[in-house]
């Protein structure tokens, strides 16, 4: 049995043991070690769980290197985001899928079955860097050009908005809006 901590997406926590950390089957199946003798077992939807943490994890080797690991940023509907070295690509169930990751920042090797209810997204992210990508001009020349055309377009934008086009025809270039009345059609 694989000891695990069940969170709920209304923020509950349970304490159990699973037979797999799975999401093969829209229910798990756990044998609860809770305080309350009264409960001993639980049929739990998958889709009430915001995610499911494997209690006891193996260390990490000292040989990995964290930092050449791809990173991922897991969104979950609550708003809420996880950030972790990818050690194995994920394991993608019929009902969720099973990260096996280390948290950013840390060496925490942690694994975690999240069903596919309670994530929004999972990106694949080149660095943690959240500033925007003209704040981050002078790290990669690309950034350079990108940041250089979006002040161009920027400045183009500001032009159009405060220059409005000369009208030398139609209804509007005939309308003298100064004095409020007419200009007389071109050519009489």
């Amino acid at each position: 049995m694989t000891e695990v901590v069940l969170a709920f997406l209304d923020g509950e926590l349970m304490h159990g043991a699973v037979s797999a950390l799975q999401l093969d089957d829209p229910f798990l199946e756990v044998e609860l070690h809770g305080l309350d003798g009264n409960n001993r077992q639980a049929l739990v939807p998958a889709a009430s769980l915001r995610q499911v943490d494997q209690v006891q994890v193996p260390g990490l080797s000292p040989e990995v290197e964290v930092d050449a690991l791809p990173r991922v940023a897991l969104h979950f509907q609550d708003g809420q985001v996880f950030r972790a070295h990818v050690l194995t690509p994920a394991a993608l169930q019929r009902y969720g899928a099973v990260w096996d990751v280390v948290e950013a920042g840390t060496r925490d090797h942690r694994t975690l079955a999240i069903p596919y209810t309670a994530l929004k997204a999972a990106f694949y992210v080149r660095h943690w860097d959240t500033r925007r990508p003209q704040d981050r001009a002078g790290d990669d020349p690309r950034d350079r050009e990108r940041a250089r055309l979006a002040e161009i377009m920027a400045r183009r934008s500001r032009a159009a908005i405060s220059e409005p086009e000369e009208r030398s025809s139609g209804l509007l270039a005939r309308l003298d809006t100064e004095q409020g009345g007419r200009r007389p059609p071109e050519g009489s």
